[in-house]
């Protein structure tokens, strides 16, 4: 029906996501793949699903229809008091959130700047010993500079030197705040 582009980065979870009671932001949610894992795999107290399920200008979107993403993402969702739908982008959503979080999945909008952003807002929501992930390091559209996510996550690293441990480095990034 919908690409399901979490299942090669499940593995990923599968080693670095803990395995305590969660309490879970995920910015860029599309379908709710990743919610689908971590309700299945981990226990969720609640998850804060962010996206605005308008699709963005990469290519993989354009054939896409996001109000059909939406609502299936709201036909498996809809009914679990543990998944919290956000529907805005991630700078509403840091502007106006009041909690933290102690496992933050970042894999929104993949400009470099935006990127940033978003670990930095996430960064200071994050509780200690808690961990955040960034998909789509190595993600790369046609050579386009501002549209790579790791000059993003680089920046977020460079900020937050001394901070943060790295837990893996790969196609995802996990970090461990201290």
């Amino acid at each position: 029906m919908f690409p399901n582009w979490f299942q090669n980065v499940s593995p990923y979870f599968d080693r670095k996501c803990p395995e305590v009671p969660l309490r879970a932001l995920q910015i860029g949610t599309y379908t709710g793949d990743a919610t689908e894992w971590l309700l299945l795999n981990r226990n969720i107290l609640t998850i804060d699903d962010v996206d605005t399920w308008a699709g963005s200008e990469e290519e993989q979107h354009e054939h896409l229809d996001f109000s059909s993403v939406e609502e299936y993402y709201d036909s498996r969702f809809k009914d679990n008091p543990r998944v919290i739908k956000n529907k805005m982008t991630s700078d509403e959503f840091f502007n106006q959130n009041k909690k933290t979080f102690n496992f933050i999945y970042i894999d929104g909008s993949h400009t470099a700047l935006q990127t940033a952003l978003d670990g930095l807002n996430a960064f200071k929501v994050l509780e200690p010993g808690g961990v955040i992930a960034f998909d789509d390091y190595l993600w790369a559209e046609g050579g386009k500079p501002f549209l790579e996510p790791m000059r993003g996550v680089n920046a977020f690293m460079q900020v937050c030197a001394g901070e943060m441990n790295c837990l893996e480095d790969g196609y995802q990034m996990w970090f461990v705040k201290c």
